[in-house]
């Protein structure tokens, strides 16, 4: 009998263990998807207020390069496109819970970025636009907006690296699955997004 009392409150301790275990890792992977999501959509933030920047000295850039005889039309008319379309779309921290317009915002500049890359191609061999003062201010304005967006997107891609793997891999995937979170799409730019979804975009 009083074997059968230690058996029962040997399984009544261990089930309470284990209750309180799961309780405190349920908690901590929580709260560990909830960061990381909190922190993707700052980084996306981030990103969207340099690209505001970028968007504003595309234009001035587009100004400067427009005047320039002999400056490809084609490019220039692709530039000009691509400057008006990114202003159809709303962008802000709940493009990442829209793929589609996510992927489309990221097309579209990453064809900014590839038609102005264009232009500074054939300013190494044409004097009049190298030496063009406008030209030069409105370069010197777009240098260092690209370098910041090459370390945000790369915050930003560590992140939801990190938020992916709690949403897709047991056991956080099913707590994460409970809380209705799912995995986010990574920002992808220059030939890769291009290649990905031009035939979409384009």
């Amino acid at each position: 009998m009083r074997g059968s009392v230690v058996a029962v409150i040997f399984i009544i301790v261990n089930i309470a263990a284990i209750s309180i275990f799961m309780m405190v890792s349920t908690t901590s992977i929580k709260k560990s998807i909830l960061t990381e999501e909190k922190l993707s959509r700052e980084s996306l933030n981030s990103i969207i207020e340099i690209y505001y920047r970028k968007n504003q000295a595309s234009e001035n850039y587009y100004n400067a390069v427009s005047v320039i005889p002999r400056i490809d039309i084609y490019t220039l008319y692709a530039l000009s496109n691509y400057i008006e379309r990114v202003k159809s779309i709303e962008a802000d921290s709940t493009l990442i819970e829209k793929p589609l317009t996510f992927q489309e915002y990221q097309y579209i500049q990453a064809r900014i970025t590839e038609n102005i890359n264009k232009i500074n191609y054939t300013a190494r061999n044409y004097p009049v636009l190298r030496t063009n003062q406008d030209y030069i201010a409105a370069l010197n304005e777009m240098k260092p907006i690209i370098e910041d967006e090459k370390k945000s997107i790369s915050i930003y891609n560590d992140h939801v690296l990190e938020y992916n793997k709690l949403t897709t891999n047991p056991p956080s995937s099913i707590i994460a699955g409970i809380m209705g979170k799912l995995p986010f799409l990574k920002f992808e730019t220059g030939t890769n997004i291009i290649s990905q979804t031009g035939h979409i975009f384009n």
